[in-house]
């Protein structure tokens, strides 16, 4: 198994695949330091925007202008917030570089040839299949640690101490979203496991937040259910909530989501890969 690992690490550290993935990452975070606004991909938003633009005198100018530089002047003009705090609850765009990773690590492999010559060599199926899980997690830590370490160096940088939540907070808030980050990782890798071909996997994987969260509120208006309470505990939605002050109660009940996802999907997964001929 280790073997495994420190080939496939090998593998990404000479490609160039994942240091442009850690350039966009800290481009974006860059961006979103200037601009002094956290941006998200889909149709959720996080709750820590609510309480960081109640104004609404700030909301109308906000939406007079669509400069950047006067945003950003309109922005420090209205005093201190914690913007780190809230680019961590946009981290649900680290999806998209998780897809990149397992694509990288598993996909491609099992794409090629080079799964079969590997499990043929007297490796076996459970090894390779946590190596790979293994391989995917650790990798994923380390784009979440540059992702908002990074985010929290840069807006030192350009904004100052007054628009920081500070190391420990942020150092806190990590900890909290490792968990889901880590069911999310899961997840791609159990989709990977069951469909192998890499434009298959990128054609679901993709829009997968998307069309979840359609689906989640077209059920909750067919059967006029609480969709706003359902969400809730939807990947995107929790990312943020869990920056937002959450009580224990929602904390607990999304750890064991986390860990429901992460024991389901990998059961998924492996079960899949074993009864499955790689070619």
């Amino acid at each position: 198994m280790l073997n495994i690992i420190k080939s496939d690490l090998y593998r990404v550290f000479r490609g160039k695949a994942i240091y442009i993935a850690i350039a966009f990452i800290l481009i974006l975070a860059s961006v979103s330091c200037f601009a002094m606004s956290p941006g998200h991909i889909g149709f959720a938003s996080s709750s820590i925007e609510e309480t960081d633009y109640d104004n609404e005198e700030l909301l109308e100018k906000l939406y007079e202008t669509d400069s950047i530089i006067e945003t950003r002047e309109i922005m420090k003009e209205y005093g201190s917030f914690p913007l780190d705090k809230s680019q961590l609850g946009a981290n649900a765009n680290l999806y998209y570089f998780f897809i990149i990773v397992v694509v990288i690590v598993l996909v491609t492999d099992l794409s090629n040839s080079t799964a079969k010559n590997t499990l043929s060599s007297a490796i076996s199926r459970k090894k390779y299949y946590f190596s790979k899980l293994i391989t995917c997690l650790g990798l994923g830590t380390v784009l979440i640690l540059i992702n908002n370490y990074g985010s929290y160096v840069i807006n030192l940088i350009m904004n100052g101490k007054e628009f920081s939540a500070g190391i420990l907070e942020i150092t806190k808030l990590t900890i909290l979203q490792l968990p889901i980050l880590y069911a999310i990782i899961s997840v791609l890798v159990c989709i990977g496991f069951c469909f192998r071909k890499t434009g298959t996997f990128n054609s679901i994987t993709i829009p997968l937040i998307m069309v979840v969260q359609l689906v989640i509120m077209g059920v909750a208006t067919l059967f006029h259910l609480d969709g706003a309470n359902i969400l809730n505990y939807e990947f995107q939605y929790i990312i943020g909530n869990l920056v937002a002050n959450p009580s224990n109660t929602y904390i607990l009940k999304t750890l064991v989501l986390a860990i429901f996802y992460i024991i389901v999907f990998n059961v998924i997964g492996y079960s899949v890969f074993r009864k499955t001929e790689i070619k």
